[in-house]
């Protein structure tokens, strides 16, 4: 990595990485981890709260696939694979008793020390850079909709 690189990082990320599970080993004090909630709206049929990835189209998004997080300019601050994730009504509808009805999947991320995740945009194995939105949620720092 080229020095200037190596500065843009450090001055965005503190030196810490963007991991799906452990932490690094070197933190400054004030860098705390975050939760990136991904949400893929692929309306499969799925029993609620069961494992799961994405769907249809959107099977590109699965536990294991490569992403990256790059800031406004398309520089790659951190990189990662998707963890596995867990169904979601994705409708306010009462289906009743039925075992299965249309989900979206959902993955949390642990994010070390990027500070502000809306200022941020997410790649997926690839694809075109998806934006991370602030979140309302407690303890959701923010939020990417698979498109």
């Amino acid at each position: 990595m080229s020095p200037s690189r190596s500065a843009a990082v450090g001055a965005l990320l503190l030196g810490a990485t963007f991991v799906t599970g452990c932490a690094s080993e070197s933190h400054a004090a004030d860098v705390e981890t975050q939760t990136i909630r991904l949400i893929i709206p692929d309306g499969n049929l799925r029993p609620l709260g069961t494992s799961c990835a994405g769907a249809g189209p959107y099977r590109f998004a699965h536990q294991e696939a490569p992403f990256a997080i790059e800031d406004g300019n398309g520089n790659e601050v951190a990189r990662g694979v998707l963890p596995a994730g867990t169904s979601e009504k994705i409708m306010d509808v009462d289906f009743g008793a039925v075992k299965r009805q249309p989900t979206m999947c959902v993955m949390l991320l642990k994010v070390d020390a990027v500070r502000k995740p809306d200022e941020y945009l997410m790649v997926i194995d690839g694809r075109a850079a998806l934006p991370i939105k602030k979140s309302d949620n407690v303890g959701i720092a923010g939020e990417v909709v698979v498109s």
